[in-house]
């Protein structure tokens, strides 16, 4: 696979994760997954949702190379 497909893959994953405030009071942060809207976690500080999406999009693109 190309250098170009694997940017590609990566920001096709970039995006479909998000952070976005808590509306439900659990946490003041949610990692959604934006194609759904679902709520995968939620986190009290914005560092561990940041932290928390970096794995999720890792993750993510890891699962699509295979």
């Amino acid at each position: 696979m190309s250098t170009l497909q694997h940017d590609s893959l990566f920001e096709t994953c970039n995006d479909t994760w998000d952070i976005v405030p808590s509306l439900t009071g659990v946490g003041t942060w949610n990692v959604i997954e934006t194609n759904t809207g679902a709520v995968h976690e939620s986190f009290v500080t914005l560092d561990e949702a940041r932290k928390a999406r970096e794995e999720y999009v890792m993750d993510t693109w890891e699962g699509l190379l295979q």
